[in-house]
């Protein structure tokens, strides 16, 4: 796909369910002076440790075949594009799709050393493919609108797209407005490091929207909305 392609058409992404993963707000290196930093709140007991427990979580459920998504505020800190590949190139995956997030270190020097697709290539068999912050895909088949930041009204609503997103540690459904909305039943769903320690795949993905509905906050209906 074109940089262009990748402003306005949704990506195609085809594999087997349970090596398609999905996850965000990894934040490695993440060390700030806080008495409880994000890695102590993981159960971790340095960022280095943390760090070392992130990828060997991944690459659990990963293989040299999985096609990825990461939602962004991947890496924190100083190493520039060196320690942000350093840390993508141990991680497991054929084809990896990543957002910057909120938090892109590493991210936008790592953009600089991108093909004019806005493509890294490790090797034949391993790509990262540099995304926007909003992106739409089918995934075998299954519309899937990604954002970083929990969005109320996407594209496909209406029709049974799903909504994948990250940055809110876990925390949308303490709020009033944000529980309403998880309470609604929509095709929506979080994958930040503190809702899945792990990445989830598809196959754990379609469990858990199987009952939800087809709730839309906006004009459009099953009818007139075209999902992608």
């Amino acid at each position: 796909m074109t940089l262009k392609e990748k402003l306005y058409k949704p990506l195609k992404i085809l594999n087997e369910d349970t090596n398609i993963l999905f996850w965000g707000c990894t934040h490695i290196n993440h060390n700030p002076r806080w008495d409880n930093p994000i890695w102590k709140q993981r159960g971790y007991n340095s960022a280095d440790n943390h760090k070392d427990g992130v990828i060997k979580n991944w690459n659990q459920k990963a293989n040299e075949e999985t096609d990825g998504v990461l939602l962004g505020d991947v890496m924190f800190g100083g190493g520039g594009a060196d320690e942000f590949f350093n840390i993508l190139n141990r991680l497991r995956f054929k084809n990896l799709y990543i957002q910057a997030g909120n938090h892109f270190a590493g991210f936008h020097q790592a953009l600089e050393l991108t093909d004019e697709n806005g493509d890294y290539n490790f090797n034949e068999n391993k790509k990262v493919i540099f995304l926007s912050n909003y992106f739409e895909a089918f995934v075998n088949g299954q519309p899937i609108a990604f954002s970083h930041y929990p969005i109320l009204s996407y594209n496909g609503q209406a029709k049974g797209a799903f909504h994948l997103f990250s940055h809110v540690h876990g925390n949308l459904g303490k709020s009033k407005i944000g529980k309403a909305y998880l309470d609604s039943g929509v095709k929506a769903y979080e994958v930040s490091v503190e809702k899945n320690p792990s990445p989830i795949n598809f196959s754990e993905l379609k469990k858990i929207m199987r009952d939800r509905e087809n709730v839309s906050f906006d004009h459009h209906s099953a009818e007139t909305q075209n999902p992608f």
